[in-house]
């Protein structure tokens, strides 16, 4: 059944409507009516809000009609959600910033300077505005966004879900593209990893996506922010604070300014995805293969078993293991923290994990 969504260019000149079942129909509608000068396969689409690729059907029949997509030639960069919308609302929301001197002051500083200066224009917004809640109420906020959002705490609640799925993706791609899905034995890798993806999937889906972590109405347990709304940077990986404190602090639920902002705030896995976690899923399965392996649970030996699916959730999707942190505080080099070999035997494959 077809979908309806949007597509736009990386320059967002021109935004266009295209009906698709398919992840190729997609791609090939789009190229047609933004009049590409290259083949269809040399374009890659991406999700505008969060840069995430689109590379199979399955993750896109996950994103609901209306989503907008960016589709880029193969020579052509992603341009950050803090670079567009910065000159966005430079050029239109002159309330904001001052295109005279500020702005070539905010423009000409470094990345931690630039980051203090915008968070003191957008502080001057409107405070009341915070505790409104409803689009009828704050039309503005929900500028750009989907008609079915109707208040600021679903649509941020979308957001979660969204870099969620963006990690399931990641993770999925990374281990069916291995040599042990590839090219396992008797097709025997394949089957562990396709159960393990399943496991996986079901357990975010039980959880709903983790979806109140942005969530300002949800239990103070649960949620990243304070009841107004209000989030606070965690510091680099390795710290229990930010080293720049006071400063790296957002309330998206106060603008749309500071909504659009939030979206460069990362949520970093301290131990890292793709340098850690996902390796050491490839190498529980190896352990598998051979047959003898020490159970997570119970702490013994034994031979029939699977994968720990628990414990990697942990480790991908939960606040165990990420830590909201402004832009400046995510450190793109390698953590010295590690994840394991998670495996459980049959006996103990039914135990239970307390998710935060």
């Amino acid at each position: 059944m077809k979908k309806g969504y949007k597509v736009t260019g990386v320059k967002r000149e021109k935004k266009i409507g295209v009906a698709a079942e398919s992840l190729h129909e997609l791609i090939e509608k789009s190229h047609k009516k933004l009049e590409f000068n290259v083949s269809c396969g040399e374009c890659n689409l991406y999700v505008a809000e969060d840069g995430t690729l689109v590379d199979n059907d399955e993750y896109l029949a996950t994103l609901p009609p209306q989503t907008v997509f960016i589709l880029l030639k193969g020579s052509e960069k992603m341009i950050t959600d803090f670079d567009y919308y910065y000159n966005m609302i430079l050029s239109t929301k002159k309330e904001y910033i001052d295109t005279g001197a500020a702005a070539k002051q905010f423009l000409s500083t470094n990345i931690k300077e630039k980051f203090k200066v915008f968070q003191k224009y957008i502080a001057s917004a409107d405070d009341a505005r915070i505790e409104l809640s409803e689009r009828t109420q704050d039309p503005a906020w929900f500028e750009g966004l989907e008609p079915s959002e109707k208040t600021k705490e679903q649509s941020m609640s979308k957001r979660v879900k969204e870099r969620m799925r963006g990690y399931y993706y990641k993770t999925k791609s990374a281990l069916q593209s291995s040599e042990t899905y590839v090219q396992s034995r008797n097709g025997r890798g394949k089957k562990i990893i396709d159960q393990f993806l399943l496991d996986l999937r079901k357990l975010l889906e039980s959880n709903k996506y983790n979806e109140d972590y942005f969530n300002r109405k949800a239990d103070k347990s649960v949620r990243m922010c304070n009841v107004t709304g209000l989030f606070e940077c965690g510091g680099l990986w390795n710290n229990n604070k930010c080293a720049y404190e006071g400063d790296h602090i957002i309330n998206p639920y106060r603008s749309r300014e500071e909504r659009i902002i939030f979206q460069t705030w990362n949520l970093d896995h301290k131990i890292e995805l793709s340098r850690s976690i996902i390796p050491k899923i490839l190498e529980a399965i190896e352990v598998l293969y051979k047959g003898d392996f020490k159970c997570t649970v119970c702490d013994k030996y034994s031979k029939p078993g699977s994968i720990d699916t628990d414990r990697y959730y942990l480790q991908i999707f939960t606040k165990n293991n990420l830590k909201l942190v402004h832009i400046v505080c995510h450190h793109k080099g390698r953590h010295n923290a590690a994840s394991d070999v998670y495996t459980v035997c049959n006996n103990c494959s039914r135990h239970t994990i307390e998710y935060i």
